[in-house]
């Protein structure tokens, strides 16, 4: 269930670390990271490099600044025929 309720906050949040699922689920971090793992390679999120520039993520690069961003899905158009009725 840990998978689904992971999903469910991504998808309210938009985007979380590592950390605030494992904080957010009081989990281990590693924890966090095979599930956030999970949703990625289903392709449900991608990740991104935070990149504030604050200097208080602990600098660029840093594995705990990656944020997990929830990949929104448009369903595509679909062509629906003109349906006449006859009379």
């Amino acid at each position: 269930m840990l998978l689904k309720d992971i999903r469910s906050y991504l998808q309210q949040r938009g985007t979380a670390s590592v950390k605030e699922v494992a904080i957010h689920f009081d989990i281990a971090y590693d924890t966090a990271e095979f599930a956030l793992n999970y949703w990625q390679n289903q392709g449900k999120i991608r990740p991104q490099t935070a990149s504030c520039g604050s200097g208080s993520c602990g600098g660029c690069g840093d594995s705990a600044s990656t944020l997990y961003i929830w990949v929104k899905k448009e369903a595509p158009l679909q062509w629906l025929p003109n349906w006449r009725k006859s009379s």
